[in-house]
């Protein structure tokens, strides 16, 4: 037989290529073979995000009707992320409506040091107790900040522009503003 003729099985090229080597924009969880009889563990899907984290800053929203974010919510917060000398390629911004919240997912795979609540967001799992809405909070050494009423901030009247204030106050906290 020469070289030309080789004839490799699957279970033998799946042994020497353990990893995967094609990925999907959602990874399906699976597991692949190692050895026959053997399998081993594949690491869990990751999450989609809009954003290039270059700071670490993790924004959660829970919005059911839109891959990311509504367009006018984008808008109110790019402008916030200006204010704080930040951009879109700054932050990762996590739907989390398609994607289950866990926050040590979110912590090994972005390893964040700021995490945004924004919006109305389900019950988070790992957080020990209930958190007060625009007030600083620190998680295993994670600035945890919730903006629950961003909808109502993004209007221009007198309650919104309260909110702001309150939101602002919090921001330069956290940026040292």
């Amino acid at each position: 037989m020469g070289i030309n003729d080789l004839q490799l099985s699957p279970e033998l090229i799946a042994a020497w290529y353990p990893e995967t080597l094609v990925t999907h924009r959602d990874p399906a969880p699976s597991v692949s073979s190692a050895s026959p009889g053997e399998t081993r563990p594949v690491e869990p899907a990751v999450y989609s995000f809009l954003g290039m984290n270059r700071r670490s800053i993790c924004v959660l929203v829970h919005y059911p009707d839109d891959e990311f974010i509504p367009e006018d919510q984008l808008i109110f917060l790019q402008k916030i992320l200006e204010a704080c000398k930040c951009s879109l390629d700054d932050i990762a911004l996590i739907n989390t409506n398609q994607q289950p919240l866990e926050l040590e997912r979110v912590k090994n795979q972005f390893n964040p040091n700021i995490i945004f609540l924004w919006g109305s967001l389900p019950e988070v799992p790992g957080l020990q107790k209930p958190l007060q809405d625009m007030a600083v909070t620190l998680w295993e050494n994670i600035i945890v900040l919730p903006v629950t009423q961003a909808d109502l901030m993004s209007r221009n009247n007198p309650e919104g522009q309260e909110l702001k204030r309150v939101l602002w106050t919090s921001l330069k906290k956290i940026f040292n503003l």
